[in-house]
Parts: structure tokens; sequence; C-alpha cells
């Protein structure tokens, strides 16, 4: 018996559903049905809602439960197959999105009626952990094949460098989720092939766009959409996505190797120490550091926690710190790593700063490390 073919899925995010829905309807080619998942009625219901499209006159074979005259055929557009919900309550949104989506997906793939998939995700989901999951989950059903991401070439560099809440908004997934937006729209961009920037015909700089784009993941391919929003090039069944790859780059710290040049206004800095931060100094130096840096990740090696490995990451305005385990579980002696991006960033200011907050020869030597004051003692 001949072995079961995976099913291709591409993973579509984006903030904007607005400038997605072209994005999706160039996608729905022959033989592709997308899961369409929005969070409109989580703040009112505590439910997301979902529905499986295709394009209208292009079905390989409806549903058998679906009522043609209660689908909404057209001659044009996207035709609804099905539809249904899945509960949050106050759970994390995305965790219950990707317990749900398996059955729904599991059912489509036994179905056989599709050649490809998409998943729509809903604003404010991140393509990782559902990647992740059905890397894990579905290895012999679902073979992820593109992650898209769509931007606004308008709003990029301010939604990177703001620190507003997605709730401030109203598009966290759940009471737990307090993400920003800055840390939303990094994630989405570092982890996919293709990145869609929308709106570039009426941005002031687009190649600066394009640049900054790939600062944050030189994995990506940049294309472009028309006034209308369809995009220029190939967005789905890129064949792109490759697990291990995604990962290594969207880890703790970004591979140094894969680090851009610095051109047309955006600069990447990669700073190192193999002396350890002064506690204090760095938390008086947070705001200095974020400073004209859109998006930062590390490792770095606080003096009063000597044993201990922290991450580092910045989005916008907002920095966070988390206990990433021992130094000595690792082969690497402990260290200060920081990778940091910006728009009109300066390398030298950027540098100097963080030297700032390195302990002295002089403390190194002299300085009772574990009696320094622990601002950080809530967060590790």
């Amino acid at each position: 018996m001949a072995a079961h073919q995976k099913t291709p899925l591409t993973l579509l995010v984006g903030l904007s559903t607005t400038l997605r829905e072209p994005v999706l309807t160039a996608m729905l080619t022959p033989g592709t049905a997308a899961i369409v998942v929005e969070q409109d009625e989580l703040a009112t219901r505590e439910v997301l809602t979902w529905r499986l499209v295709s394009a209208a006159g292009k079905v390989v074979q409806q549903s058998p439960s679906v009522d043609p005259l209660s689908a909404g055929w057209a001659d044009s557009g996207w035709q609804t197959l099905d539809s249904g919900e899945f509960a949050v309550g106050d759970d994390c949104g995305a965790c219950q999105l990707i317990e749900c989506l398996l059955p729904l997906l599991e059912t489509l793939v036994d179905r056989g009626h599709w050649q490809h998939l998409v998943l729509a995700a809903p604003p404010a989901m991140e393509a990782r952990p559902l990647a992740a999951t059905l890397v894990a989950a579905m290895p012999d059903a679902i073979s992820v094949d593109t992650v898209t991401c769509v931007v606004d070439a308008v709003l990029l560099v301010e939604q990177l460098s703001g620190d507003e809440l997605l709730a401030e908004r109203g598009l966290n997934l759940g009471a737990p989720d307090r993400r920003n937006v800055a840390e939303l729209t990094a994630r989405q961009v570092e982890y996919a092939d293709v990145c869609v920037l929308a709106n570039a015909h009426r941005a002031a700089a687009p190649q600066r766009l394009h640049n900054l784009l790939r600062h944050l993941n030189p994995r990506t391919t940049v294309v472009e959409t028309d006034p209308s929003g369809v995009p220029a090039g190939q967005v789905s069944q890129t064949g792109a996505f490759d697990f291990a790859a995604a990962e290594a780059w969207a880890g703790v710290l970004a591979e140094a190797a894969g680090l851009q040049p610095n051109e047309a206004g955006v600069t990447t800095v990669l700073w190192r120490s193999t002396r350890p931060l002064h506690p204090a100094r760095l938390n008086d130096a947070l705001e200095s550091i974020v400073e004209g840096v859109v998006r930062s990740r590390g490792v770095v090696w606080l003096a009063n926690r000597p044993t201990q490995r922290v991450r580092w990451e910045s989005a916008g305005f907002s920095a966070s710190l988390g206990a990433l385990g021992e130094w000595s579980d690792t082969e690497h002696l402990a260290e200060c790593t920081l990778v940091a991006t910006g728009v009109g960033l300066d390398p030298a200011r950027l540098q100097a700063i963080l030297d700032a907050c390195l302990l002295t020869e002089a403390e190194l030597t002299t300085l009772d490390w574990h009696s320094l004051d622990d601002p950080f003692a809530g967060v590790l």
C-alpha cells in the first residue's frame, strides 16, 4: 500500500485582517481550502470563531454537510463550507486555539478533499507555536510548507517602536496575554518565510522597510503588493519552511552568522562581553538601551546571579528578562551577548551604554557580587 501523502499547509499571520484578505484570496488556488480564525468575539463571548472557506468556482469537492444555498455561493470571492467556534474563557487563547485546531485539521486531512490547506490565524497569534505543534503532533499528516506574514508598510516602524499593549487595542488573546504590539509584530516577522509588504506604494522609504524586514529575519523573502493589496509574487506553496532554521533564528539568540550588513538607515549591533552586568546600573539604563531599538534579543550575565543564564528581549520601548537555567548546563562560559536592530540607531552610543553597565575591573576583584541589590527579583 502506498504511503499517505502529507497535506502541505501554509500559515498566514498578520495584525491587519483587512490587509490579509487579498493575500488569502491569492492563496485560494484550485484544490486549496482555508481555515480562517477570527477573534472579534473573544472579548464579548470568550470564543474564537472559525470558517472553512475556498475560492468560488474552484472547489474540488464540497463538504457534504454544507447546504450550497446557505453557504453563500457566489461567482467570485470566498465560499464558506463550514464554520464553528472555540471556547477560550479565562485561559490562554493561543493555547486553546492550538488544542482545538488539531482535531479540525485531522478531519480535513482524513477527508482527502484538499491538496493544500491554509490556516489564517487570528491577528494576535504568532506562527511559531502553531508550527511547532503541527510538526510535533501531525508529522505524518501535515507538512508546514510556508509561513507568511502580512505587514503594513505605513505602520510597520510605528508598530515595532511603541509600547502599546495588545490589551489596550482589545487584541489580546485572553486575560493572561500581556504582550505588546511591538513584541507580536517582531515575532511574526522573525518566523516568516515570506513577508508581504502591503501599502508599499504609500510608504516614504519602501527600500528601508525591505532592509528592516531582512534585518529582523534574513530567512524571509519580501513580496510587495499592488495598490489593491494583491501580492506580486508567490506567498504560499513555496516549500520554503525549514523548522530547524526557523527555530534557530527565532530562538533566544539570533544566529550571528545571519546578521545583515547595515544599510539605508537600518542598523544591527552585535554586542558581547565576558564581564557581568551590574544589575542596578542595567536597571537604570533600560530606557536608554531600548531607545532607537525596535528589537533586541540575547543572553546576559548578571553579577549578583553569577551561575544563572538570563534571557534578554526587547521590542519597542519594552524590555524583559527571564531565567534560562544555569551556565554549567551549557558548553559556554558565562558572558553577555545581545543583538539589537534599529532604524537610525547609533551603534557607538548603544555599545557605550551597555559597556557602562558592566562591572569595572576594580569591581571584578573587590566587590561582593552577592551583596548587590536585585532589581529583577520579581521576574527572575
